[in-house]
């Protein structure tokens, strides 16, 4: 997996005691559990350490309630939103890392990172949008490389800014 720095919200959350948290769902019939890092902030809630790259309605940086459950703590809800907004980009099949990296530049100008995986066919990023960036300047790069063919994306969860 590969992943860029977020700066010192990172910085300050690795620090803490991180864990898992798991996000359940069902798709196409069948449970799906995705599992991603968090640091503990209170009694049964979590601040999210990475970004989704299957659920929805969550980003980086989010606090959400998950009491434990056969020994793991489980998302039941977002306790609160804190400006972040996630985008899923996924490569055409036959694409590699160096293919997103040619045109990642203008969304790395506009503030955001990403987290990678190639655990399927088709290579999928993770994109974390901060609240300090132009979230519209962010889904116009995301329209204008799905046009071009670069990528297929989506959007897991939108923030709205104040």
């Amino acid at each position: 997996m590969e992943a860029t720095t977020r700066g010192e919200e990172v910085d300050m959350i690795a620090e803490a005691k991180q864990t898992m948290v798991s996000f359940l769902s069902n798709e196409a019939g069948q449970a799906v559990v995705e599992n991603m890092h968090a640091v503990p902030v209170g009694e049964d809630l979590y601040c999210l350490d990475n970004s989704p790259f299957y659920v929805y309605g969550v980003s980086f940086g989010d606090v959400v309630h998950a009491p434990m459950s056969d020994g793991r703590p489980v998302f039941v809800g977002v306790m609160e939103h804190r400006g972040h907004s996630t985008y899923r980009v996924r490569l055409p099949a036959g694409s590699g890392h160096d293919d997103f990296a040619q045109h990642w530049s203008p969304l790395e100008q506009l503030g955001c990172s990403f987290e990678g995986s190639g655990v399927s066919t088709r290579r999928l990023y993770a994109i974390d949008v901060p609240p300090t960036s132009d979230v519209v300047a962010v889904y116009k790069v995301l329209e204008d490389g799905e046009s071009a063919g670069w990528w297929e994306f989506e959007e897991a969860h939108y923030c709205a800014r104040p």
